[in-house]
C-alpha cells in the first residue's frame, strides 16, 4: 500500500477502500485456488498496483475529477450558528455536530467562527478570538 502511495486506514478515500479490496481479492483467490499458477497472481497483483499508481496519478493532475470521487471539505457552522442545509446534506444532525465539537474540547457552538467537515470525515475549526487560548505570545512573555 505504502508503494502505491495509499494512506493510513484513518484516511482511506472510498477509492483505496475499494482497491484494497480487489486486491485482497485478487491475492485471496489465487492463494485459495489450485488452478492458478502463482505467477498468474503475481502479475494480476502488479497490474492491480499499477492501475491504481496510474489512476491516483490522473487524479492528482484533474482537480474536477477528483473532486467528484472523494468530494471536498462543506462548511457546516458561520459564526457560531450551524449551516442546517449543509448538515442534512451531509447527513449529520445537531447531535453528531456537538460530539465532534466535545472531542475536541468545545462544548459551545458559540464559540466556533467556522467548522469544516472534512472529506474524511473529521471536523476542523477556527474559534472566535475570545475562544482562542491564550499563548505565550498573547502576554508578551519572552523567555
Amino acid at each position: 500500500m505504502k508503494w502505491t502511495g495509499a494512506k493510513g486506514v484513518s484516511n482511506l478515500t472510498p477509492i483505496d477502500f475499494i482497491w484494497s479490496i480487489m486486491l485482497s481479492e485478487i491475492f485471496g483467490n489465487g492463494l485459495y485456488d489450485p488452478e492458478v499458477k502463482w505467477y498468474v497472481v503475481l502479475l494480476m497483483i502488479l497490474f492491480w498496483c499499477g492501475l491504481k499508481v496510474l489512476f491516483d496519478n490522473i487524479l492528482s493532475r484533474t482537480d474536477k475529477i477528483e473532486k467528484f470521487l472523494t468530494g471536498e471539505h462543506q462548511l457546516i457552522v458561520l459564526d457560531g450558528e450551524p449551516l442546517k442545509d449543509r448538515l442534512r446534506k451531509n447527513r449529520m444532525d445537531m447531535q453528531d455536530l456537538d460530539e465532534a465539537l466535545r472531542k475536541q474540547g468545545i462544548f459551545s457552538i458559540e464559540e466556533v467562527k467556522r467548522a469544516y467537515l472534512e472529506k474524511d470525515g473529521s471536523l476542523t475549526v477556527q474559534l472566535k478570538a475570545f475562544a482562542e487560548p491564550v499563548t505565550k505570545g498573547d502576554l508578551n512573555l519572552n523567555e
